[in-house]
């Protein structure tokens, strides 16, 4: 390619580049015009977009909320006799607003931690670091419980916050 073809190339680039740009400039401005013109003086050009939610941000408080749920007494299988264990769960969250749909939400958490509970033994809740690991396993399975929900998105993380084995 000689320097002419190359000369020629890059002018027409620059001038088909000046009308493309020209042609969007004054295509938006008329079509700006023409659009205001059709909405009342009261409305705005843009008062009837509506940005998608994904799009959005949502208001995240400061700090960490504490929802907490009912009391849930659930029996547990001792060596000779049946044991009752009492516990008190606070659900933590940064979005408490979304929260208080957890309470409707109460059957699916009783059912969850039933299950839990069905194959632990007395022993099981008496051994040397037993509330952490119930924590974890509680914290767990009510994750799963809400897994096709959308609260598990809100869900930190859950709490014991009172728990009694008689």
């Amino acid at each position: 390619m000689t320097k002419k073809q190359l000369l020629a190339i890059t002018g027409i680039m620059f001038v088909s580049s000046a009308i493309v740009s020209a042609a969007t400039v004054f295509g938006g401005v008329w079509y700006l015009q023409r659009a205001t013109q059709s909405q009342p003086a009261n409305e705005g050009l843009f008062s009837s977009f509506e940005m998608p939610t994904f799009f959005t941000e949502e208001e995240v408080s400061q700090g960490p909320s504490f929802h907490p749920l009912e009391k849930i007494v659930l029996s547990i299988k001792g060596n000779n006799q049946t044991h009752f264990v009492m516990l008190e769960l606070a659900i933590e969250t940064r979005y408490p607003e979304r929260m208080t749909a957890i309470d409707n939400y109460m059957p699916v958490i009783q059912n969850a931690l039933l299950k839990l509970f069905a194959d632990m033994h007395y022993n099981d809740l008496q051994e040397e670091g037993a509330i952490d690991k119930l924590q974890s396993d509680v914290k767990n399975t009510l994750i799963t419980a809400f897994n096709k929900t959308d609260l598990v998105r809100d869900i930190d993380d859950v709490l014991l916050t009172k728990y009694v084995v008689q």
